[in-house]
């Protein structure tokens, strides 16, 4: 049965290496999220701030405005780029996980098989015990 000790032992320490990575990929998802947040924020306080001045500020906020767009694309492109990561990985767990369930299936079966012979040779000897006896006491009489 060591073998299959071993194979779930590996399977295990996979999974946990493959949901660390999913833990990360999921971090940079959040990561990505916020700084497109924060650019929301930025631009509702920078909108508020162009409407109360004149001038140097108003003509200001158009250049700053298209370099806004860019950003939001770029963190738009990188949200999406995360989230594709993030489902791949999950993907990946998922498998991982499955794979390790069929090896702990497989053993369970296996172990269960072995008791299943060990109780039927017990029961024969048990079995041949007690003809053993009853012969004896046959024998007696």
């Amino acid at each position: 049965m060591r073998p299959f000790d071993t194979l779930i032992e590996l399977s295990e320490n996979q999974l946990d290496e493959k949901r660390k990575r999913l833990v990360l990929l999921e971090e940079r998802l959040a990561a990505a999220r916020a700084r497109r947040s924060a650019l929301d924020e930025e631009q509702a306080q920078e909108q508020q701030v162009a409407s109360q001045e004149t001038g140097i500020v108003g003509f200001a906020y158009g250049a700053y405005a298209e370099r806004l767009i860019q950003r939001r694309e770029e963190a738009d492109r990188e949200i999406e780029k995360a989230g594709q990561a993030v489902e791949e990985q999950r993907e990946i767990v998922r498998e991982a996980f499955a794979e390790l369930k069929r090896y702990e299936m497989a053993h369970e079966a296996r172990l269960a098989k072995a008791r299943r012979e060990q109780e039927a040779k017990d029961q024969i000897e048990q079995d041949e015990i007690a003809g053993n006896l009853l012969r004896r006491r046959d024998e007696r009489l």
